[in-house]
């Protein structure tokens, strides 16, 4: 277990990993959180059976991690999906239910998904979001991954901030075929990137310049980042590594 400061709510708080004994705790959270949410942002949250959260506590297709107060309240929790090739997580729609190209990772690397983040609106501001995703990268079961994906609203600036902040760049861009809402996938692998030193796209707007990131995204081998000093705009930029664009869902279903 790792002890973090709460900086707003003051006192202590703990990482660890979650099992079964969790579920009901599990279950509470992810309610709470979803119903302080305005209607507009639900989506953040997405709404999952008991049998997803069941599969990940017992260590099916996954695990979950959590951070618990002083006081032993279940204040955030995510989930960790895999380890699994690329190809198979593309297949489950565990990464996006769109087609989108994946130009920074083999079908057959292995990959592990960050999802289902949710945190106690009574603990907000307290960087639980950052603790949470800095505990998961620095577990030996994420480390052993070829790259580690997200899937964030792009409305959700607090979140994909998070991952902005910790090594992640944006690699695909799409509105989400189920809600029609636009979202970012973010990937980092376990080496960096290898990154052209010219910038290929600045001063770019998450929000009012997203179709135009859907578009270079797919087209070109780019990854986004914030620009230097600055946590609001993104400049896009090439890897030097990328030789291939890698197949679509589409096109690896019907290579199945």
């Amino acid at each position: 277990m790792i002890e973090y400061a709460l900086p707003k709510s003051g006192g202590t708080a703990r990482a660890t990993i979650l099992g079964m004994a969790d579920m009901v705790d599990v279950l509470a959270l992810q309610e709470t959180t979803r119903a302080t949410l305005p209607a507009d942002k639900k989506m953040f949250v997405l709404p999952q059976p008991t049998s997803y959260f069941q599969k990940l506590l017992s260590c099916e297709s996954g695990m979950m991690i959590g951070i618990r107060s002083s006081e032993g309240l279940l204040i955030g929790q995510m989930a960790l999906m895999g380890p699994m090739r690329l190809s198979e997580a593309i297949a489950k729609n565990l990464i996006t239910s769109n087609e989108v190209s994946f130009h920074h990772a083999g079908l057959n690397d292995s990959v592990i998904i960050f999802k289902s983040m949710a945190t106690h609106p009574a603990f907000r501001g307290n960087n639980l979001g950052a603790n949470l995703v800095g505990f998961a990268l620095d577990l030996p079961f994420t480390r052993v991954a070829d790259h580690v994906f997200a899937q964030v609203s792009v409305g959700n600036k607090r979140s994909w901030d998070v991952f902005a902040k910790n090594g992640f760049g944006i690699v695909a861009a799409a509105y989400d075929v189920n809600d029609d809402q636009p979202r970012f996938i973010f990937q980092k692998p376990a080496i960096d990137f290898d990154l052209s030193p010219e910038i290929s796209a600045d001063d770019v707007d998450a929000v009012e310049d997203f179709d135009a990131i859907v578009t270079l995204t797919q087209q070109e081998a780019m990854i986004g980042f914030y620009e230097r000093g600055s946590t609001e705009r993104l400049s896009f930029r090439e890897s030097e590594d990328t030789s291939i664009i890698m197949p679509t869902l589409a096109k690896v279903e019907a290579a199945q």
